[in-house]
């Protein structure tokens, strides 16, 4: 893994911009499915010391729930057994909605179908995580320029040309990078889309998330509750046992009216007013980490593809937290892609080095591929939150409908299951 100290690199076939976690995935991802592909991956922050342990606090982390598909990915490209040590398994997912007594249950053992290794999925800490792939990384070939902050792109028949600095040195000389392929990888509300004239369709929900780390009293047992009730729907995770504590990472829907009010409270009268809200089904919660709250709003890129050009992560579509699809949808793009400019180098004949991963018959193909799992996750992410959130009475019957369907029809079951598993391609 290169530093910036490295020697300045003028032509190559992939330049990735944003080190987050869809930069450094599709960065490994195409190091295991294309090799010889040329390689950089701009990150604007700082990297950790390589060396760093990783000493995760018991609270105050952010964690990102990893469906059954993405594991598989993650175990192809052989990480998965590094991140298992941070990880808890999900084996059941409880989806149930407050002050009505239907509920419905996704077991690993009954959807085999949807699960890996026996789980449905896992949680895993951010904190860890991000490190762990950056561990990965040094393995490759792969050029990591950081702390890297593109001054400058222009696009060209040939690709895309890049000018960087160091992060925060405005008076050093940039130095320019030759890119047959450019990737934008740099978060919702993007500043490269913007500067590419690459608008996007934004639906604000006029509501916050607040995400935190809570102590449990008792064992969660690998469940995570998705459960909605007349103050927005809550995600409760189950997290690793650190210092000898159950944990779960809490991601609670807020009305914008309400969120500043809930994020103020003293840990005490937060764990009182979530026990309200959430119920029992978790058993007591005993301890509340520090509370952070982001709005929330659906954006969507209007184009994903360009010659020369594509967008992954947030800067393409950034969804609505209830589901945790957005960075299982993101994985699955990024693996699609590296999967098609693989078979492109691999086509006997096939003359890649003239036509390059920046081909736009190429990257047409991948956004075609995509669309139909776009579509339906993104549909589905956005669909939820206003069901469950109605007083209606006919939508409350509804959904009691779907969840009374979801208990009792297999069929309905393990294809829900399979979607939000991500194995329904």
């Amino acid at each position: 893994m290169t530093q910036h100290t490295a020697a300045a690199t003028t032509d190559i076939d992939v330049a990735i911009v944003g080190g987050g976690m869809a930069g450094a995935s599709l960065a490994l991802l195409l190091a295991h499915h294309c090799p010889g592909l040329n390689i950089a991956l701009l990150e604007r922050h700082p990297l950790p010391d390589d060396t760093a342990a990783l000493n995760l606090p018991s609270f105050d982390t952010r964690a990102t729930a990893i469906a059954a598909g993405s594991l598989q990915i993650f175990d192809e490209l052989g990480v998965w057994s590094a991140l298992r040590e941070y990880a808890a398994p999900i084996t059941r997912v409880q989806v149930s909605d407050r002050g009505h007594s239907m509920s419905a249950s996704l077991s690993a053992a009954r959807e085999s179908a949807a699960s890996f290794a026996g789980m449905l999925g896992a949680v895993v800490e951010n904190a860890a995580l991000g490190p762990l792939l950056y561990r990965a990384l040094e393995n490759t070939g792969v050029r990591v320029l950081a702390p890297a902050e593109v001054a400058d792109v222009v696009m060209t028949a040939a690709g895309a040309q890049l000018s960087w600095r160091p992060a925060g040195a405005e008076t050093a000389t940039a130095e320019s990078l030759q890119a047959r392929l450019l990737v934008v990888a740099d978060g919702v509300d993007s500043p490269l889309c913007r500067r590419l004239g690459i608008a996007t369709e934004e639906v604000a929900y006029h509501q916050h998330a607040l995400v935190t780390t809570v102590g449990l009293q008792q064992d969660h047992g690998g469940v995570a509750f998705e459960r909605f009730t007349e103050r927005g729907p809550m995600a409760l995770l189950p997290l690793p046992q650190r210092d000898g504590g159950h944990r779960a990472a809490l991601v609670w829907t807020c009305e914008e009216g309400d969120w500043e009010r809930v994020a103020g409270l003293s840990e005490k009268d937060f764990l009182s007013h979530l026990q309200q809200t959430f119920g029992w089904r978790a058993g007591r919660f005993v301890r509340a980490g520090q509370v952070q709250g982001y709005p929330l709003k659906l954006s969507l890129a209007r184009e994903q593809v360009r010659r020369g050009l594509a967008l992954v992560g947030n800067c393409a579509h950034f969804l609505h937290p209830v589901a945790g699809q957005g960075f299982n949808l993101t994985l699955r793009d990024c693996d699609a892609l590296a999967r098609v400019i693989g078979r492109a180098m691999s086509e006997p004949g096939a003359d890649f080095r003239q036509s390059g991963p920046g081909e736009l018959n190429l990257l047409e193909a991948y956004w075609r591929e995509r669309q139909h799992d776009q579509q339906l996750t993104i549909g589905f992410s956005d669909r939820i939150p206003p069901l469950f959130a109605s007083r209606s009475l006919l939508l409350g019957g509804l959904r009691q409908a779907g969840l009374l369907g979801l208990a009792l029809a297999p069929a309905l079951r393990a294809g829900f299951a399979r979607q939000a598993a991500g194995l329904a391609l």
